[in-house]
């Protein structure tokens, strides 16, 4: 008897033993941040989200944004709004997303200019500073375009004209931005002369090479396509990588002989320390409306753009690749 009550004794006690312990397991003192993480990845978004566009309203850029806003609603359940905070060449949006909370409710929605600001040293920090969510698109391309009387017809032309009267042809430039950047490669990598002026919007470029201001500008082809229908202007190059499909016969520069070539491509981020899953399951997002008929069509029809779309890691590789080409110049901009 008295051995069977020790037996029962020593059972109760490790009953009551694997029940405390079981308790702890349940502590708030105890780690449970991967549970957590996954929850917060879950659940997200339980509010609207700021989509912040460092450029002007009714661009390409925020014309993107607005797109992806649209379809996002559908897709996340929760309202995205798109805030334009313009000034210092995209700057003082990219950086009020990198001062925000990484709660995942503020995100930036810029492009290849985020490395160009770093570049020309209009900002300290590029996209080390934020969480990369993924390259949503690819911009329909810029070209380097003169008055349809210029008298050079080829990136060669204008850069032999231009030493042969050296500060004389006046190119735009929108301080941190591509134009800056890519005029600037010019007078370097080409040893062209040209005078590097500011003019900062793209409609401001074309009313100023319109009205005899400007000699050349690098702008976004929507904005110059209907100056060349019209026989006011011409352009000399494509900058982008490749041909576009629809201007055919454009050669890039690059073709031409002359270094200069990028692609603007469109980022979404968070401020740094944005929980990963919810960074996952906003690509996630942007990833299934790239591939939606609708959202092709619109923006085909309004930038003769195309989809594109890559994952996180891609994103991270490409842009710091990009990032890497920029700052290749940044002492000239000193």
């Amino acid at each position: 008897m008295k051995t069977w009550k020790k037996l029962f004794s020593l059972f109760c006690a490790t009953v009551m033993m694997c029940s405390l312990l079981a308790g702890c397991g349940n502590s708030p003192d105890t780690p449970a941040d991967d549970a957590s993480s996954e929850d917060g990845g879950t659940d997200w978004p339980t509010k609207s989200i700021n989509m912040i566009v460092p450029m002007g309203a009714g661009g390409d850029t925020d014309f993107n944004a607005r797109t992806y806003a649209k379809y996002l609603e559908d897709v996340l359940g929760e309202t995205v709004v798109v805030t334009n905070i313009t000034g210092n060449g995209g700057a003082l949006g990219s950086e009020e997303v990198k001062n925000a909370s990484p709660d995942g409710y503020t995100c930036l929605f810029y492009h290849t200019c985020l490395n160009i600001n770093q570049a020309t040293g209009i900002a300290d920090y590029g996209s080390e500073a934020f969480e990369t969510v993924a390259v949503v698109g690819k911009s329909s391309g810029e070209a380097v375009v003169v008055r349809a009387d210029a008298p050079y017809g080829t990136m060669e032309e204008l850069i032999a004209y231009s030493q042969a009267n050296p500060q004389t042809v006046k190119i735009a430039a929108n301080t941190g931005a591509t134009s800056h950047w890519a005029s600037v490669v010019l007078n370097v990598e080409e040893d062209a002369q040209l005078n590097i002026v500011n003019a900062s919007s793209s409609a401001e470029r074309v009313a100023n090479l319109l009205g005899g201001q400007l000699d050349v500008i690098i702008n976004p082809i929507g904005t110059v396509q209907d100056y060349v229908t019209s026989g006011d202007f011409k352009y000399l190059a494509v900058t982008t990588s490749e041909r576009l499909d629809y201007l055919p016969d454009v050669p890039t520069c690059l073709e031409q002989g002359v270094n200069l070539s990028y692609d603007l491509m469109y980022y979404v981020m968070f401020p740094k320390g944005t929980d990963p899953a919810i960074c996952q399951k906003f690509a996630q997002a942007f990833k299934e409306i790239s591939e939606m008929p609708e959202y092709a069509e619109e923006i085909k029809t309004a930038y003769n753009q195309t989809p594109y779309f890559l994952d996180t890691e891609e994103s991270i590789a490409y842009i710091q690749e990009e990032n890497e080409k920029m700052m290749a110049y940044a002492d000239y901009f000193k």
